[in-house]
Formats: C-alpha cells, structure tokens, sequence
C-alpha cells in the first residue's frame, strides 16, 4: 500500500499523486495494488480523470497511442487533449460523465507527434459508496483503420454506383438461383419501372411474349449448370416500344468454385441488328446479281465475292477471300491500291472505267463504281461492276478501221492515179481514154466487191478470176479454171485483179476470145512451204496466131512491173498458138487475216473456262439461338463456298424452312437450342436424311445423344475443324479442298 507522497512506480500507469486532489486520490490508492494491473492489460487507452478533468492515470497502451509519456500530459486536462474541432463534443460528453451518466462519441484526436487519429471513447463516472462521482474513467480505442476501410468502402460503393449508372449497358445481378437482387439506374429508365417491381422474377413483364418462355428456360438451365448466359431478345421500354438486347452474364465462383452470384448486362443491338438484316438482304440480292460485285476492306483482303465476280473474272469465290482486289485483278489503269482508297474515302465513293485481267488472261474492261461503308469499326468498299468489254472492244474496232479505211482510200487513189497515167500514155485520142480507163475502174471495183464479201480477210480466187471476166462480158463456157481452193491476201488481189483483166481485154480483141474456136485454160496449184505460194497460168489456144508486140501498152507494162513486186511475181510468153502468163502468188495465211482485219482478233469472242460448283451446291441451315456466333458460322462457311440460310432458333420454323428450301445439311448450336427442340428436329432430319453437325462445349457435348449427329464440333469453334466436319458429313472429298483452309 502507497502512502501520498509515494511514487507508484508501475509499468508506466501511475506516474505521480502527490499531495493527491481532493477524495479521488486516496480513494484511487487504496485499490490501485488490485486494479492498476487490469487497465495495464487492456489493448484500450485507459485513463483515470478527476472531477476538473485533470488526468490521474494513463495506462502504458493509451500513452503509446497518444505517443507520449505521463510527464508529458500529467499536468493537463484531458479536455485540452483535444483539437478545437472536436472540444464541443469532448465537453458535452465530460459533463455527462461528471452528472452521473456514461457518454460515448467518435472524434478526432491527433497524437502529440500530429499523426491524425480517430477514436470512439466511452467516458463513465466512478462513484463511492454513497454513489457520489469522485472521478471519471475515459476508454479510448483507436478506430482509424476501420473509419478508413469504411471511407474506402463507401467511396468504392460510390465509385461502383456512378460506373454501374452511367454505363451503356442495362446491368444487373443476381443470386446464385437466378434471382435478380440488384439492377442498374439504366434498366430502370429505360423500363420505366422501379427496383421493388424488377427484382426477383419481376424483370420477366419487360420480356416480348413470343420470346420469354424461350429466354426464362434457356436462363434456368444456364444458372442450373453454371454455364455462361448469352441470349438475344427484345425488351419492351418505357414508351411501351421494343428495342433488341443482347445479353451475357458470368458466374461469379467462391474459393471453393461454388456459384455465389452473376453479373450481367444487356446491350442495346437494335441498330447494329437492323443493319446486320439490311446487310444479310443486301448481301442476297448480290449474290443474285448478274453484275460483278465484290466487298472489300479499304487496303485490305476481299470480304465477298459474288456469282457475277465468278462468271466475268473466272476466280472462285474460295481463291478470291485469300486476296486483294488488286493482287487478285492486276488492274492496268489504276495506280496503288492505297492511292484509289484515298480516293475513295475522301469522296465517300468513286466510279470509272478500268481495266482488269481475268484468270485466263483475257483483258476485261468493267464500268466500275466503288462507294465506302462503314460498319461498326470497319471500313468496307462495295464495288459493282458492269463489263463493257465488247464496248470497249468495239471501240478499239472502230479506231482501227478508221485507221484502216483512210490507209486503204490512199492506196486505191494512188492506184487510180497510176492506172490513169498509164492509160493516157498509151491512148494517141483523148475519146478512147475514157472508155479504157472507165473499164480499168469497174475492174478494181469488181476485185473490191470480192474481198467486201469476205471482210476483206482474203479473196477467194475462183471468185477473182470470174468477177474480171464478167466485167468484160467474157462467155464463161469458154474459158476451163481448174485449181484447188484457195485465198489471197487483199492487196495481192487487187493485183491479180488489175493482171487479169488486162489479159480478159486483150484476149477479147485480139486473142482467143475474139475468135469463135477461141479457149482460154486457167491452172493453178499450191506450192506448200513456210509461206504457201500459189502458181497460176493463163493460156490462150484456138485463136489467132500470136506475134510479140511491137509496142508497150498499159497491160503489157502492168505485166512486166509486176515481176518486182514483193508477194507477186509474173512472166509472160507471146507462143505463137496463144499468149502464156505465169503468174506466182502469196496465198493468205491465218497471219494475214488479223493483219488486214484487225478487228476481227479483238472482236473474238472470250471462253471463260468451265467450273465446278459443287461445294455451291451445298446448302446448310444454321439453327443456333445466338445471332453473334451464328453470323460467325455463317462467314465461316459462306468464306468455303457453302449457300447457308437460318439463323433459326425454333424447331417448327427450322422443319418450315426445310420443307420450304431443302438443306444438305444442319449444323446445330446445342448449347443455345433446348433438348426438346433438338429431338424434334432431329426425328425430322432422320425423315429426310439430312445430316447433322452439333457444335458446343464440350460439356454440352458429352451431355447430348452424339450417335444421332454425324460430327460434333467443339467451342471455341476452329474454322478448320468446322468445315472438315462438314465435308465429311456431306461426303466431299476432303483432300480436294484442302486449299480452302
């Protein structure tokens, strides 16, 4: 036991009481052997006040929470201790403690050394026996690291709801049996309603009729086997309008892998749906098109390629997704493939004529009109083309024989003009000149309707030989022409034609034909060789005796000049029994036909080469609950050159569209179609033998009567192993398109 003026040296609790304070500290002395070990023990700061408020004891954790020693804060009242923030609510609590009745409050108390606590203090009177308050006991427990985690809390709680509010997305939570307990600010606008009439299953009402028994059986068997929810229907608003929702949700699992709860949202898809459908219809009716039309990414691979696309380039569709539209076409006329989409893309859409090269190597001309569209992210180019090759053909024709007729105009002037000269030459009066020279003409104009009778591409020379004699009115039965078949070339013609009527005038007056036993004997034969060479005689007998003329006339002189022509060589024989003409010609060659008709090589019409379509054939019917993957079937085998239709998600509306347009095969997404369609389309199939493919986890998979299907496909689907599932179920021969993958 202590006296008063002993110093009660303890593990740091009572520090000093001398001379004592009133009745308080001989009171406090006279237990302190028996208490003073309790309040050191407690994790609490302990403190022993008097009825001013002064402090008596300190326990050693409460002077380790304040960071100070007794020496220190002995001397004050506890009151001081605290900020002025905090005093008014100190005080009141002191006040209550020293009437009688305990307080309690939560302030803000620094240490002596500024560190910023915060306490939750419970400050009780202690009474003597006679119930008087002879002193005041302060609790103090430091409740800073649960008033941060709480702030923390409470922001993070804030910080969620803004998120969760202002997000895109309709959000929403639910149990680990399905049912919802929260929903997002932006489920509640847009369905107007309020968080008591959504909860549980009251989000049912905002589901359309034809589609909430389908989406309420899918969501009860994904929450039962805690697979991933996805779905798509449409969700009435607040306005009493639908608006299409794309929906996913994932469970969220405990450390032993349990279900606790799901987080879900649903995306507006309305838009982007109403698009894609334009997109699906817009992409049949191209495919339906006798145009070439073809989609590509702006400096990117060929995204569709359509029937038209086949038929004018000779490309299949497999061969064309692999490529550029310039790699694949080799444009002639335009320049980089960057430069025309910047092009583009400046104007949203551009059109013009080029110049493209089919598969076989043929040059097709296309009137092209090439327009930018966006879709989501993705910048796509449509461009439709209109072959205007024969056009532009016909063109190139027309230029040549325009080139052609002012060459050949020339030429025949030059001839007329020769022929002219010759004959005045020979003529001593002006009035046999004119007759002469006339009927020069009408022979060239006779070797012209010849060669216009076979687009002057080479003059038969039967034809040749008898329209000069007609000319002269010559007795056809007078006159033997033996000889094969043959052409010449059109300027040769025109020669032999001159040559030949020459000789027809002179044998008419002064040769055989001027007499009645007069014969003439035209020969020829063809001499084969690197160029065929045709020799031709002209003999005249039964007429009157011959002798070598004294002069030179035209046709004695158009004879002898022809010896130095290239393509025509002559020589003539004055036998007594009759005149004797060799004649050696150039026969026409297939050469000489595109060379004196040049038109005709580009007026030949193009063979594009016959192909097999037999993957074209083939349809598929895709019945799958899921647009997103089902869009992704569909390219995958649309991109293999598979027709596909669907996607269906009832099993009435698949058997409808069977019987409607007959599928070779179904691929089936039994993850998002029920057991009971299942079984009922597959009972139809069987009737019709038609094949089936089910696709899903693998999970799914195992759970499902695989006999029934001819291949499973697991997720996450790999585009190879989805079409050599198809192949084999279809029967194709796998190795023959293995070029696709």
């Amino acid at each position: 036991m202590t006296t008063d003026s002993q110093k009660v040296d303890t593990a740091g609790s009572i520090q000093h009481v001398e001379g004592g304070s009133g009745p308080a500290a001989p009171a406090m002395l006279e237990s302190a052997d028996t208490n003073w070990q309790f309040f050191e023990a407690s994790p609490d700061g302990v403190k022993i006040l008097d009825c001013d408020g002064r402090l008596i004891f300190v326990n050693h954790n409460g002077l380790k929470a304040l960071e100070a020693d007794f020496e220190t804060i002995g001397s004050r009242r506890w009151i001081e201790l605290w900020p002025d923030s905090s005093r008014p609510e100190v005080e009141a609590a002191f006040n209550e403690a020293r009437a009688g009745t305990s307080s309690r409050f939560t302030a803000l108390r620094p240490t002596l050394k500024g560190t910023p606590r915060w306490w939750d203090v419970v400050i009780s009177p202690i009474k003597d026996r006679a119930g008087t308050v002879i002193s005041l006991m302060s609790i103090s427990r430091d409740v800073t690291p649960s008033l941060q985690l709480a702030d923390t809390l409470k922001r993070s709680e804030q910080q969620f709801q803004a998120l969760a509010n202002n997000i895109a997305q309709l959000a929403w939570m639910a149990d680990s049996k399905g049912q919802l307990f929260w929903l997002n600010q932006r489920w509640l606008d847009y369905t107007g309603s309020t968080m008591e009439t959504s909860l549980g299953e009251g989000w049912r009402i905002f589901h359309h009729p034809d589609h909430v028994a389908r989406v309420v059986d899918k969501w009860q068997r994904c929450t039962a086997e805690g697979r991933i929810w996805e779905d798509l229907f449409p969700l009435r608003g607040a306005e009493g309008g639908y608006r299409w929702f794309l929906s996913r949700a994932m469970p969220v699992r405990n450390a032993n892998g349990v279900i606790e709860f799901w987080c879900g949202t649903n995306t507006d898809v309305t838009d982007a749906r109403h698009q894609s459908q334009r997109l699906r219809k817009l992409a049949r009716i191209i495919e339906l098109s006798h145009e070439a039309m073809l989609v590509r990414e702006r400096g990117g691979r060929i995204v569709m390629w359509n029937r038209g696309c086949e038929e004018l380039f000779g490309y299949s569709r497999a061969q064309a997704m692999t490529k550029t539209s310039f790699d694949l076409l080799c444009p002639r006329n335009l320049q980089s493939q960057e430069t025309c989409d910047e092009k583009i893309c400046e104007n949203r859409s551009w059109s013009g004529e080029v110049h493209y090269v089919a598969s076989d190597g043929m040059d097709v001309w296309v009137d092209s009109r090439q327009e930018l569209i966006s879709i989501g992210d993705k910048d796509l180019i449509l461009e439709t083309n209109r072959d205007i090759t024969e056009r532009r053909q016909a063109d190139q024709v027309r230029a040549l024989l325009v080139a052609e007729l002012n060459h050949r105009v020339k030429n025949n002037l030059a001839v007329v003009q020769s022929i002219a000269a010759q004959t005045a030459r020979t003529m001593d009066e002006p009035k046999k000149f004119v007759p002469r020279f006339n009927a020069r003409l009408q022979s060239l104009a006779a070797a012209h309707n010849t060669l216009s009778d076979v687009p002057w591409c080479g003059a038969p020379i039967v034809d040749l030989i008898e329209s000069q004699i007609s000319v002269l009115g010559g007795e056809a039965d007078r006159i033997d022409l033996r000889g094969p078949p043959v052409d010449l070339p059109p300027q040769t013609a025109q020669q032999l034609a001159l040559i030949l009527h020459e000789l027809s005038a002179n044998a008419l007056q002064y040769g055989a034909l001027s007499a009645a036993t007069g014969k003439i004997e035209i020969d020829w034969t063809v001499i084969e060789g690197d160029r065929p060479t045709v020799d031709l005689t002209w003999r005249e007998t039964g007429g009157p005796e011959v002798t070598p003329p004294v002069g030179r006339g035209f046709g004695l002189t158009l004879v002898e000049r022809s010896r130095s022509l290239p393509n025509i060589k002559t020589s003539i024989d004055f036998e007594p029994k009759g005149v004797v003409v060799r004649v050696l010609l150039q026969a026409r060659t297939a050469g000489d036909r595109e060379l004196f008709n040049p038109g005709e090589r580009l007026l030949r019409p193009r063979v594009v080469p016959v192909r097999t379509h037999s993957l074209n054939e083939r349809r598929i019917l895709i019945m799958d609950g899921s647009l997103s993957r089902a869009l992704l079937l569909e390219d995958m085998l649309e991109s293999a050159g598979y027709a596909v239709s669907g996607p269906i998600a009832a099993a009435s509306a698949a058997i409808a569209e069977l019987t409607e347009r007959p599928a070779d095969l179904v691929a089936i997404d039994v993850d998002e179609i029920g057991d009971g369609e299942i079984a009922q389309l597959l009972i139809e199939v069987a009737k019709r033998g038609i094949a089936c493919v089910a696709i899903g986890t693998s999970g799914r998979l195992a759970k499902i009567k695989a006999g029934a299907f001819s291949a499973l496909v697991s997720k996450p689907i790999d585009r190879d192993s989805l079409l050599r599932a198809v192949r084999a179920s279809l029967n194709d021969d796998i190795d023959a398109y293995d070029d696709l993958i």
